[in-house]
């Protein structure tokens, strides 16, 4: 039985380096020339980065990829993967629509066909071969004008079927110049009903709990327990949860290896505040989301209760569970944890 809900994972970083490789070499992209023997890519793309800001470019190569023709193809391996390998019973794919519009359009064209990139990406996840339930995350992004911005908010609004939230991304290093905008359009996502999430104290340059009252789920989090741990009981005050995202942080060089979490996951704990394990970039780490809780509890960051608790803090804190598509026995996961 399917017995794992992911929160946190990114389009971007969700392919699988070997069938990103795949489709380079059948496109005969640039890349694929550059890396013509699947072991070097596999290491190109899977290895540590000095940064944050060195991390996402990765994110980067592989929007320019994720076509509105290609997004089919991708996330139809993704359901795939995630069904056969990883024990999904739900799973929210955040992402950029613009990003994955024709570059060659207008502005105004490309938020037009931001539709399309929702819509393509919602029927590709509907699989009743690999039926795991799925929902969108659109996320605003720092580096995208607040036109566009407004109009991802507007398109997760307007898309019920499937979309249950926003997210801001694009590195919390560049929130600060417009944070007033940014909480004008989460004040805005809440009164249309929206779900919120957000990228924030994953790293010592997203410090912005100006932004923490608007967020239903903080994305990433952990300098929070880490620097912060005063704020803890505001957030168990307003039952926000902790996506916390192991590998990424030993990835990005946030932190020098994963017992450095331990504390983080203690004083939530001790606080009432809940977490729930999430992979953040499955394929770009090459590490699946039960390895994600093996990882933790074989390092003794947590235990098998807290594990437990973990899980079970991913289904309460999902935007789009219990869903009624799903099947009795899945919406009673919850019960044999």
């Amino acid at each position: 039985m399917s017995l794992h809900a992911e929160l946190h994972r990114h389009l971007g970083g969700s392919v699988v380096p070997r069938i990103l490789w795949r489709y380079l070499v059948r496109q005969d992209h640039p890349l694929a020339a550059e890396y013509p023997e699947y072991a070097n890519f596999e290491a190109f793309f899977t290895r540590p980065r000095r940064s944050l800001e060195e991390y996402l470019e990765l994110h980067t190569l592989v929007e320019h990829v994720q076509t509105l023709d290609a997004l089919p193809y991708f996330v139809s391996r993704l359901i795939r993967g995630a069904y056969v390998f990883e024990n999904l019973a739900y799973l929210e794919l955040r992402y950029t629509p613009y990003l994955r519009t024709d570059r060659s359009l207008s502005e105004d064209q490309r938020i037009d066909q931001m539709a399309e990139v929702v819509k393509a990406i919602g029927e590709a996840s509907r699989s009743s071969e690999y039926p795991i339930i799925t929902s969108q995350i659109l996320c605003l992004h720092s580096r995208l004008s607040d036109k566009v911005n407004r109009a991802i908010v507007d398109l997760a609004a307007n898309s019920p079927g499937y979309v249950c939230g926003i997210d801001v991304a694009g590195g919390d290093a560049h929130y600060a110049q417009r944070l007033d905008t940014f909480i004008e359009l989460y004040k805005y996502a809440l009164a249309l009903g929206l779900k919120t999430t957000a990228h924030l104290y994953e790293t010592v340059d997203g410090f912005y709990p100006q932004l923490l009252p608007y967020v239903c789920r903080i994305g990433h989090g952990i300098q929070i327990p880490l620097r912060f741990p005063e704020l803890l009981p505001q957030l168990a005050a307003r039952k926000q949860c902790l996506e916390v995202c192991p590998t990424t942080y030993i990835k990005t060089g946030t932190l020098q290896n994963i017992g450095q979490l331990r504390p983080v996951f203690e004083r939530c704990f001790e606080a009432g505040v809940d977490i729930a394990i999430c992979t953040d970039n499955a394929g770009l780490h090459d590490v699946r989301l039960p390895f994600e809780y093996e990882n933790l509890l074989t390092n003794d960051v947590i235990d098998f209760q807290q594990l437990k608790a973990c899980q079970e803090s991913a289904f309460r804190h999902a935007f789009a569970w219990p869903h009624p598509q799903a099947p009795q026995a899945m919406l009673e996961i919850q019960t044999v944890l």
